[in-house]
């Protein structure tokens, strides 16, 4: 008789874990719901800006002659009636146009400072560079010692070459270029000394 008690027991508590833990896993859905609606009045009337007239170009008169008229094409029987006029009550449509932005006035304001004073900073590092870039190539040309084959002299005229670019580029204020002429001097010298 106890055998058939604990049996029941069992069933009835296996019948409870299952019927809590299939009621645990079904997912819970959020209640449903409408996207929110944003409101936002609008004018009734958009104003246009009419773009500035172009002028022409100035033509030159050239002697032409006019062709015979031409016949209007005959009028079809099945031609489309226009439209009618908008009823009093009603506004005409109104159509919005994308304009580019006016150009900016004459009189710009100043560059920011914190901008200034980077390009302040690029600036003085790229002189600083170039100077110890071309000082380290030409110190590595006369260090060479050996005999040149012809195409490490032609290599040589061209890093010459280069230190002359690089140094006019930078007694005419172009910063820019003389580190990259003093940049490609440098690689060269590199691949001439490692040869």
């Amino acid at each position: 008789m106890m055998l058939p008690r604990q049996f029941a027991v069992g069933l009835v508590a296996l019948g409870v874990l299952f019927g809590f833990g299939c009621e645990k896993q079904k997912p819970q859905l959020p209640p449903k719901m409408q996207a929110p609606t944003i409101t936002e009045s609008v004018p009734d009337r958009i104003p246009e800006i009419a773009p500035a007239p172009i002028a022409p170009a100035p033509q030159q008169e050239v002697a032409v002659e006019e062709p015979a008229p031409k016949k209007a094409p005959p009028k079809r029987k099945n031609a489309k009636k226009p439209a009618p006029a908008p009823a009093a009550n009603q506004a005409a449509p109104v159509v919005a146009t994308n304009h580019p932005p006016a150009s900016p006035p004459v009189d710009s304001p100043a560059p920011d400072p914190a901008i200034a004073a980077a390009n302040s900073q690029q600036l003085n590092w790229q002189k600083q560079t170039t100077t110890e870039l071309l000082d380290a190539v030409e110190k590595d040309i006369k260090n060479l010692n050996r005999g040149l084959t012809h195409d490490e002299d032609v290599m040589l005229a061209q890093i010459r070459s280069y230190i002359a670019q690089s140094r006019k580029a930078t007694s005419d204020g172009d910063f820019e270029r003389a580190y990259n002429l003093a940049k490609k001097a440098q690689l060269l010298s590199d691949a001439l000394v490692k040869k």
